[in-house]
């Protein structure tokens, strides 16, 4: 494909990255020359970057697409061409796909790909969708990869938080802002979930107040995967704010929950599946559609 030639140009990609660093970018062992001038590519679609918290190691990358009349672009997948910039030099990393799921609030959707950043810093991406209306045509995703994640790791042990449950309060108001709430979702702590031995799907979200509109619809999935696999699994949502029940007609008197802080997330609503030794399995930043989270849990049941 031609975008994936011009990607793998070293000319290109530096200046490209000179660009967006938007600093002064020079290579000491590079003597410009006239054949070696920059290839001009013609972005036609730009990217909204959804995932907020990415670093070293394996990472689920969510980006929209948006074409030249602001409206989202569809397509079954696209190729992302990868390359990392050290020391003012590019170091190609390959092609991944990523694949299209819609959204729960608006008619578009977005593409998520499971990515591997052997290092930390600044990314590039040259995406292409494969297929739809934007077939062939280009856009640039940034990246910017921390050396280790703000939310729990891969594999580390899930944290053991005291999340109040409907037995320590009046009504489930004061838990959840879920104007439907299930009550099986706030029934343990996620400190009494990590000792029961079984596998354990918590989400972070706040349906009433979400920046993204995409907490509610997160909530729902979540009940609807609890009623297929109640037996085989915990479940629990942690409300982000502590305090729902005082912001219905106020949302500045709003205290962000002490638990959501503990897991140190930046954004919401944020999914973990913990497998039954208690190690966060799957993480998942933005809404996370059910076959997502099902497959995520079935590897640890």
């Amino acid at each position: 494909m031609r975008f994936l030639s011009l990607l793998f140009s070293p000319g290109f990609l530096l200046a490209a990255l000179c660009l967006l660093l938007m600093a002064g970018c020079t290579s000491p062992t590079v003597t410009p020359t006239p054949t070696a001038a920059p290839t001009v590519v013609n972005l036609s679609l730009r990217t909204v970057l959804a995932s907020s918290d990415l670093s070293v190691g394996s990472n689920r990358v969510v980006f929209a697409l948006i074409d030249s009349n602001n409206a989202p672009v569809k397509a079954s997948s696209a190729t992302l061409a990868l390359a990392h910039e050290q020391n003012a030099r590019i170091v190609q990393k390959g092609k991944v796909e990523a694949d299209w799921s819609s959204w729960p609030a608006g008619p578009g959707g977005v593409f998520a790909a499971q990515m591997e950043f052997d290092q930390d810093g600044l990314w590039l991406a040259e995406v292409s969708p494969n297929d739809g209306a934007a077939e062939g045509q280009l856009a640039r995703l940034v990246l910017r990869v921390a050396e280790e994640s703000s939310t729990p790791a891969l594999g580390s042990p899930a944290p053991a938080s005291l999340n109040r449950t409907a037995s320590s309060v009046a009504s489930l108001e004061e838990l959840t802002s879920d104007i439907e709430p299930d009550p099986a979702l706030y029934s343990m702590t996620i400190a009494e979930a990590l000792q029961a031995v079984k596998p354990l799907v918590v989400a972070f979200a706040t349906p009433a107040f979400c920046t993204s509109a995409t907490c509610g619809p997160q909530v729902d999935v979540i009940k609807e995967l609890k009623n297929g696999y109640l037996e085989q699994a915990n479940f629990i949502h942690v409300e982000v704010f502590d305090n729902p029940h005082e912001m219905r007609d106020d949302f500045t008197k709003g205290v962000v929950s002490p638990i959501f802080e503990e897991w140190g997330l930046p954004t919401e609503p944020w999914v973990f599946v913990i497998d039954a030794e208690g190690r966060v399995s799957a993480k998942f930043d933005g809404f996370a559609s059910y076959e997502e989270l099902e497959q995520a849990l079935q590897r640890v049941i």
